[in-house]
C-alpha cells in the first residue's frame, strides 16, 4: 500500500467520523455548522437533516470510498474516490466565493479561513492517490 493511499485513507476515515458523530450527535453538527431547525411549531423535525446529510451521508459516502479503495484499488479505487475528493475541493471554493462576496452578511470571517484550509486539504489528502498515477506513469 502507497503513502498516498494511506493518506487517502486517513482522509476518508476522518471524514467518515466526522459524519458518524453527526449521526449520532445533531447538535454537535448544529454547533460546527452554525445553523439550526427551523423554530417553527408547525415545521418541525429540523434535526433529521443533520443526522441525514451531514450524519448519514457523509459517514456512507466516505466509508464506501474507503471500501472502495482499499478493497478494489486500481483505477476503479480513484474512480470512487475522485467525487468524493472533489466535493471537498468544491465545498472549499465555495466557501472561499463566500468569503470573499458575502463580507456584508457574514457577522465575521470566524473559523471560515480554516474551514477553507482544512476543506481544500481533505479533498487533496483524499485525491492523493492519483499523485501516484502521475508519479508512476
Amino acid at each position: 500500500m502507497s503513502i498516498f493511499t494511506i493518506i487517502s485513507a486517513l482522509a476518508l476515515v476522518f471524514c467518515a467520523l466526522i459524519g458518524l458523530g453527526a449521526l449520532i450527535a445533531p447538535k454537535w453538527a448544529q454547533g460546527v455548522v452554525r445553523l439550526v431547525p427551523d423554530p417553527t411549531p408547525e415545521k418541525p423535525g429540523g434535526f433529521s437533516e443533520f443526522r441525514a446529510t451531514y450524519g448519514g451521508l457523509l459517514f456512507l459516502l466516505h466509508m464506501t470510498a474507503l471500501v472502495i479503495l482499499l478493497r478494489v484499488g486500481g483505477l476503479i479505487g480513484v474512480l470512487a474516490i475522485m467525487p468524493v475528493a472533489a466535493a471537498w475541493i468544491g465545498a472549499g471554493c465555495g466557501r472561499a466565493l463566500s468569503y470573499l462576496i458575502d463580507m456584508k452578511d457574514n457577522r465575521d470571517a470566524g473559523l471560515i479561513p480554516i474551514w477553507i484550509a482544512l476543506e481544500l486539504a481533505l479533498g487533496l489528502a483524499i485525491a492523493s492517490p492519483v499523485l501516484q498515477i502521475g508519479l508512476n506513469p
